[in-house]
């Protein structure tokens, strides 16, 4: 396989990271709107509160990515993306986000877990899946879509 064709495999991911941060991020921001109408004022903490959130869950998704996003995409052939249907990649884009949030909370620890590495973590688990399906679905469709000679030319 060509150098570029690997270059371009990795490029198409990392725009996939980017939309699922987006979406996370659109999320995050939307929620704090809500809270905000809610408790009458305060858009700012609120605000703040989400950027709070958000900024840890971009890093890690970045780590997470490079931990298990890259080699995925390496390892999954296009021919599989172009044949399998988007039911089934959506789901392996699902599972591959908890998968990379574990190995980024077994790094942090030193590959020893114990109890405390996952406390408070429960919501991470479904933003973690958010982001990697969302990411993986845009890959696929990128890569689709350069398969079937519709990408623009670089």
């Amino acid at each position: 396989m060509k150098v570029i064709e690997l270059l371009r495999r990795v490029g198409y991911s990392f725009l996939g990271l980017l939309a699922g941060n987006a979406v996370l991020l659109i999320l995050d921001l939307l929620n704090a709107l809500h809270l905000s109408l809610l408790l009458h004022g305060q858009l700012k903490a609120q605000f703040l509160t989400a950027m709070g959130f958000f900024i840890p869950v971009a890093i890690v998704s970045v780590a997470g990515w490079l931990a298990v996003g890259i080699p995925a995409v390496l390892i999954l052939p296009t021919g599989r993306i172009v044949k399998s249907s988007l039911w089934l990649l959506l789901l392996l884009g699902a599972l591959l986000g908890p998968l990379a949030l574990f190995l980024v909370f077994l790094s942090l620890s030193r590959g020893m877990p114990a109890t405390e590495t996952f406390t408070h973590t429960g919501f991470l688990w479904p933003c973690s899946s958010l982001i990697s399906t969302v990411a993986f679905g845009v890959y696929c469709l990128l890569v689709r879509r350069y398969a079937r000679g519709d990408a623009p030319r670089s």
